[in-house]
Parts: C-alpha cells; sequence; structure tokens
C-alpha cells in the first residue's frame, strides 16, 4: 500500500512538472487599430510640451458586437460612444481630438469596448502613454548661506538659470546669471516700526548693499541684475499651485503688477512669508519656497533651503 500510494505521488508531480501554462484567450478577439494621417495622431508614446493637440484616430473591431465604445485617460473615462446601428457594432472608426494636461506627467490613453451589459471586452492589448514635459526649470533643496567677511566662499548668491548657488569668491565670472542673493538684515534694529532685525532678506544685486558692505559688488566686473521680488499672499500654494508656467504667469505674475521690491524682509516657513515671487531681468516669472531655515543671526553658519520654480 505505501508503494502504491508512493507511485501516485511521483505521478502527480511528473504530471505538474510537465503542466504548460497557458495565458488566457481573449474570448472577444478585440482589435484597435491607431492611424496617424497627421503628426499629432497618435499611435504610440510620445513626448509632449502641455496643452499640446493630440488626436485619437482609430478602428476598433470584434467578430462579437460591441455596445459601447469608450475612451479612458489615466483608467478614468472621458468619452464614450454608444454604438446604435449594426454596421457600427462590429467596427468603429473615429477620430477624436484632446489637449494634453497642463500639468507635467505621464498620461495613459486606451480605446476599450463593451457590450450590452457594459462589461469589458477588450482594448487590444495597447495603451498609449503621453509624457508632458514640464515647461519650467524646477529646482529643489538648494541651500543659501549668509556672506563672510573673511574667505568669501559663503554661497550667498543664487542663479535661476542653472539652479546654481554661488559665492562672492567666484561669483564676478558668474554674476550675469545671477538672480538674487540672501542675506541676514540688522537695519531694522531699534527703528520705530520694530526692534529686532528685519532678518532673513532675499535681494536683487541691483539693491543697495550698505549691510554687507564686505561683499562689494558696485565694480565693474559684476553685473547687477534688476530682478523684482515680492511676497506671495498665503493663497498661492508653490506645490499645487504653480504645476507649470501658464500657473506661475498667472499666480505670480498676476499677483506682481504692483508692489514689488528689489529687497524682501523679515522671510520664514509660515504661509505669506514663505513662497516669494520674482521676475527676472529677462522677464521670466517665478517662485522661491523657504523651505528650512538654520540659524536666527547674521552669524556666518546661518542659512535658508529653499526651492525654486521659474519659467522657461
Amino acid at each position: 500500500m505505501k508503494k502504491y500510494l508512493t507511485g501516485i505521488f511521483a505521478a502527480g508531480l511528473l504530471l505538474s512538472a510537465c503542466e504548460k501554462k497557458v495565458n488566457p484567450v481573449d474570448t472577444y478577439y478585440v482589435t484597435v487599430e491607431y492611424k496617424q494621417n497627421t503628426a499629432k495622431d497618435l499611435t504610440g508614446n510620445v513626448e509632449l510640451n502641455p496643452k499640446d493637440s493630440i488626436y485619437l484616430n482609430f478602428t476598433i473591431s470584434s467578430p462579437n458586437d460591441m455596445a459601447y465604445i469608450e475612451i479612458q485617460r489615466n483608467g478614468s473615462r472621458i468619452d464614450t460612444f454608444q454604438l446604435n446601428t449594426a454596421d457600427k457594432k462590429r467596427s468603429f472608426s473615429t477620430i477624436k481630438g484632446y489637449r494634453a494636461d497642463s500639468a507635467a506627467g505621464v498620461y495613459t490613453y486606451r480605446v476599450l469596448a463593451r457590450d450590452a451589459r457594459g462589461v469589458f471586452m477588450g482594448d487590444g492589448g495597447k495603451q498609449l502613454k503621453v509624457t508632458v514635459k514640464p515647461d519650467f526649470d524646477f529646482w529643489s533643496y538648494r541651500i543659501l548661506q549668509v556672506p563672510d567677511s573673511l574667505t568669501q566662499t559663503n554661497k550667498c548668491y543664487y542663479s535661476t538659470k542653472d539652479g546654481k548657488v554661488y559665492s562672492y569668491a567666484d561669483g564676478p565670472g558668474n554674476s550675469a546669471s545671477i538672480d538674487f542673493g540672501y542675506y541676514w538684515d540688522t537695519t531694522g534694529r531699534g527703528t520705530a516700526s520694530t526692534t529686532d532685525d528685519l532678518k532673513h532678506c532675499l535681494y536683487a544685486l541691483n539693491a543697495p548693499q550698505s549691510q554687507i558692505a564686505f561683499n562689494d559688488v558696485s565694480q565693474t566686473s559684476w553685473t547687477k541684475n534688476a530682478t523684482l521680488l515680492k511676497k506671495m499672499p498665503s493663497s498661492v500654494n508653490f506645490v499645487t499651485g504653480l504645476t507649470s508656467s501658464g500657473a506661475i504667469q498667472t499666480l505670480i505674475g498676476g499677483n506682481m503688477t504692483s508692489g514689488t521690491s528689489s529687497k524682501v524682509t523679515a522671510i520664514n516657513t509660515t504661509a505669506g512669508n514663505n513662497v516669494i515671487g520674482f521676475r527676472t531681468v529677462t522677464g521670466k516669472f517665478g517662485a522661491i519656497l523657504i523651505r528650512f531655515l538654520n540659524g536666527d543671526s547674521p552669524s556666518k553658519t546661518t542659512q535658508i533651503e529653499v526651492d525654486v520654480k521659474v519659467q522657461k
């Protein structure tokens, strides 16, 4: 009896080892053909700019009756076509145009069929990925330091052109790219309006520099870009609001029609003080997010951490 059971077990293992796994068959045999009659017709994965026009020019077919044709983006239905005539139930063609999203990211489009009960029949096994490229530059986790009077190597200047930070020592050769600087301003101490320092400040290089006279940018070797700055209201959300060049134009540009300056003072991480809008000398709008403050004095160890978005 023992030998009999062992034989059955061995035979079972042999059959299991020989078992062939077959992918399930699409019993509806739905096919989707994407055609390209123009450069904007999608037939495969593409990279586009925000709000570019795209077209789905397709024919979807099945040997079984289809009742609904659905177009999805990122898994959500954006269009449905009901097939009411017999000549369209087995093959349906159309051209549908859309505009790419304004926010950068990957968007997946697919065309699928459903039967009269709304049951999924197939999508031809193909999905189209549209990658929307950002139309703005985003520089993250940049550190700006209070200027130091001895070695002058603290990184206290920022370029929105390349996202780099510069010191006074390496500034002259790069000053044409510098859009603003950072320092701790003590000029407000003892005034009628405040008994404290003006603290963390951002400024354009054409602003008066009496506070940091040892960083003398008045020399002809320094380009002094006239960047305009302004604190944004708390309603301007750096992360969720500034998702495209158009959004930057609307939210930052729209708030900078008045009240701009070559210097902003007393910035901090509280809403209403943590997003600084700017306009470069070339007319590009952008925003600075004050992420973190390290230090609370004019010491050379004081620094801030910023993220920056700027139109390309």
